[in-house]
């Protein structure tokens, strides 16, 4: 890793502390030979050593994925259905928001886009898109939770 990257996933990591903190820690480590260090360890120390009660927790969402297929295997198989119920209703609350603007806007707009069926069309794949991305983002971070919780029980 180079200095600039460990510095930026440093700097970004560190949000939590005050600004000119920060920038004091982030100039101790300014000047190292090798920046081959965890940027997620060295920042969890800064925090210990601040007196924070926080710790960044890290997860690939494989990772996520891998550790609770594994306990869908284990003894927490009626857990993850329970959650994977949980995780389809949350994706389904979701939806309302984005069927209600639609149709608002739809309706508002009635005359122009039922006259230019291009644009409904238009209109409708972009509130698609939009609630495609609130819901992967949504549910990859409920399941890298989940799986953190299952790795700390460990």
């Amino acid at each position: 890793m180079t200095k600039k990257e460990f510095i930026k996933k440093l700097n970004k990591y560190l949000k939590r502390l005050p600004r000119k903190a920060r920038k004091e820690e982030l100039a101790k480590y300014d000047n190292l030979e090798s920046y081959d260090l965890n940027p997620i360890t060295e920042a969890n120390k800064i925090y210990n050593a601040y007196g924070y009660n926080y710790q960044i927790k890290n997860i690939k969402f494989l990772e996520a994925a891998n550790i609770l297929l594994n306990e869908l295997k284990g003894k927490n198989t009626l857990k993850i259905i329970l959650f994977t119920i949980y995780i389809l209703i949350i994706a389904i609350f979701i939806k309302i928001p984005f069927i209600y603007v639609r149709d608002i806007i739809a309706n508002i707009f009635s005359t122009t886009l039922n006259e230019i069926e291009t644009i409904y069309i238009i209109w409708n794949l972009s509130i698609e898109l939009l609630y495609a991305i609130t819901a992967i983002f949504t549910l990859v971070y409920m399941i890298k939770t989940k799986a953190l919780t299952y790795k700390k029980d460990e």
